[in-house]
């Protein structure tokens, strides 16, 4: 339990009985919140993305196939390659974009502060800022955060709403303070089952259905694309390693293989 022996409260010109109420009024709720941090436990990095064991660096290498995407909701979002080092806490430290000729395109660096929450992810190109996210923070929890370009002007921001401990609502705003973005999560037993995506007027551009294995890993996708009326299903098949991560996942949609990512995890002695 914390030491509240030089922690001393301000109270502005109460008599004396009401300063005492005060004082021990405030050491008690200082009290219950330290008590309620310590029993609080704030994902890792590792815990998020489903990682297990003392992991230190992941290379990632997204292979296409030769044919062009066949499915419409399954629109390249990453680069090819990718690199993600992570501290003693299963923190990410650093992230690196890494283009076909294996130079490196951006990197992100993550600051913490001494409770372990990111405070803040600055992006460079080469040694040029290219931009930086600050999380909005309440105690330990992230109710949102601010985007900024290499200008340090606020290019757009965001608003989080809890179910628990889990983010229910992600909404986008720029730099207008116009809504231009909304995503609804629904969780079970802490898993995303479900993710809805609307534009700035609240119309649904596509609702998204998981479905995971055992290892806790999505095995399928299920997304409705509002503009098409349709229903597409993506597949996922795994290979692991000895620590139950995915070292292989190979993407299929309507029989086809779509792409195939390699993953190298680079594990660190306790």
């Amino acid at each position: 339990m914390t030491d509240y022996s030089n922690i001393y409260f301000w109270v502005a010109k109460p008599n004396e009985i009401n300063m005492k109420k005060a004082s021990i009024l405030s050491v008690i709720a200082l009290i219950v919140f330290s008590c309620n941090y310590e029993k609080l436990h704030i994902k890792s990095d590792l815990e998020t993305a489903n990682l297990k064991g003392n992991i230190s660096e992941i290379d990632k290498t997204i292979h296409n196939t030769d044919s062009k995407c066949a499915c419409p909701a399954g629109m390249k979002t990453e680069c090819n390659k990718s690199k993600f080092v992570y501290d003693k806490n299963g923190n990410l430290a650093e992230s690196y974009k890494i283009d076909e000729n294996d130079s490196i395109n951006e990197r992100t660096e993550y600051i913490y502060n001494s409770k372990g929450v990111c405070t803040e992810m600055v992006t460079y190109n080469g040694e040029k800022l290219v931009g930086k996210e600050v999380p909005v923070l309440t105690g330990v929890k992230s109710t949102g955060c601010k985007i900024y370009n290499e200008n340090g002007t606020v290019d757009a921001a965001c608003e989080y709403v809890y179910s628990g401990d889990e983010i229910s609502e992600e909404k986008t705003i720029n730099s207008k303070g116009e809504v231009v973005s909304l995503v609804q999560n629904e969780f079970l037993i802490g898993q995303l089952v479900s993710r809805t995506e609307k534009n700035g007027n609240g119309d649904i551009i596509s609702i998204t259905k998981f479905k995971r294995n055992t290892n806790n890993d999505i095995i399928e996708n299920v997304i409705f694309i509002s503009k098409d009326n349709k229903e597409y299903k993506i597949s996922f098949e795994y290979e692991y390693d000895n620590a139950g991560n995915w070292i292989k996942q190979t993407k299929i949609y309507d029989g086809k293989i779509e792409n195939i990512i390699l993953r190298n995890i680079k594990y660190s002695k306790v």
